[in-house]
C-alpha cells in the first residue's frame, strides 16, 4: 500500500509539474501582413485586419460598402433601414454617388441602368416615359424674409409624378434672413413642380410635405432659372 501512494504522489506530482509546463508556454501570434489590405478598400468608419473589413467600435453594417459601416448613437442614425445602394447620412437615406431612387421601393439603381429598354425595377419605373424624358437642369432661387430666426425648410413635388427635390426624406434649407438661397435641380422637361416650406410653425406653399394646395407656387421645369422671391412672415 505504501509503494501504491508512492506512485500516486509521484503521478500527481508529474501531473503538476506538466500543468506549470503548459501555463508557462507562449505561443506567439504573427503580425498583421498589411499587403493582405493593399487593395482592400473598406467603409468609411471601417477598417482592414489580415485582409478583411471591419466596422470601428461603435459603428455596425456591411464594413465592404462605402457607407457599410453606420453609427450606432441613438438619435444619429436613420430610422429606418435604407434600401440597396442607399446609405445613411444626418439622419436621412440618400442614394450612393451615380446611384438615383426611382423604383420607389427605397432601393437606389445605377444612372446606367436607366432608360436602357431593360426594366430593373418591379413597377418598371425606370423605363416609364416620365423618368425617360429629356431632362433638364434648372436653379431655384428662394429667400427667407422672415425674420424669426428660424431657417426656412424647403422642397419641390412634383405634381406629374412621385417625386422630390431633393428627397420625400431631405430639405433644402435656406441661408439666413435676407439672403437668397440657390439650389439647382435635375428635372424632367415640362413637368409641373411646386414649391413647399415651413419654419417656426408656419407654412408656404403646398407645405414641406406637398400635401397643400396652391397655383402662384407652381412652375413648369424648363431651363430657364425660378427666382421664386422673398418667403414672408405674413
Amino acid at each position: 500500500m505504501v509503494g501504491a501512494r508512492d506512485r500516486s504522489r509521484g503521478w500527481g506530482s508529474a501531473w503538476a509539474l506538466g500543468s506549470v509546463l503548459l501555463l508557462g508556454c507562449v505561443i506567439e501570434a504573427p503580425d498583421d501582413d498589411p499587403s493582405l489590405c493593399e487593395d482592400l478598400r473598406c467603409s468609411i468608419n471601417g477598417h482592414c485586419r489580415d485582409g478583411e473589413c471591419y466596422c470601428d467600435r461603435g459603428f455596425l453594417g456591411n464594413p465592404y460598402a462605402l457607407h457599410g459601416c453606420q453609427t450606432t448613437m441613438p438619435g444619429l442614425g436613420c430610422t429606418t433601414t435604407c434600401g440597396l445602394n442607399s446609405y445613411c447620412d444626418a439622419g436621412a437615406c440618400v442614394c450612393a454617388e451615380g446611384f438615383v431612387a426611382v423604383c420607389g421601393t427605397g432601393d437606389c439603381l445605377a444612372l446606367r441602368q436607366l432608360c436602357d429598354t431593360i426594366p430593373d425595377c418591379p413597377n418598371q419605373a425606370d423605363e416609364a416615359p416620365q423618368t425617360c424624358a429629356q431632362q433638364v437642369v434648372q436653379p431655384w432661387t428662394v429667400i427667407d424674409d422672415c425674420d424669426d430666426g428660424v431657417d426656412v425648410s424647403w422642397r419641390l413635388w412634383s405634381r406629374d409624378r412621385d417625386w422630390a427635390w431633393p428627397s420625400a426624406d431631405d430639405v433644402f434649407v435656406t441661408d439666413g434672413v435676407g439672403r437668397p438661397s440657390h439650389e439647382e435641380i435635375e428635372c424632367l422637361k415640362g413637368e409641373l413642380m411646386c414649391l413647399g416650406g415651413e419654419a417656426g410653425g408656419r407654412s408656404w406653399g403646398v407645405g414641406v410635405d406637398g400635401t397643400g394646395q396652391c397655383e402662384d407656387c407652381c412652375f413648369y421645369c424648363r431651363e430657364d432659372a425660378v427666382d421664386f422671391g422673398p418667403l414672408a412672415c405674413e
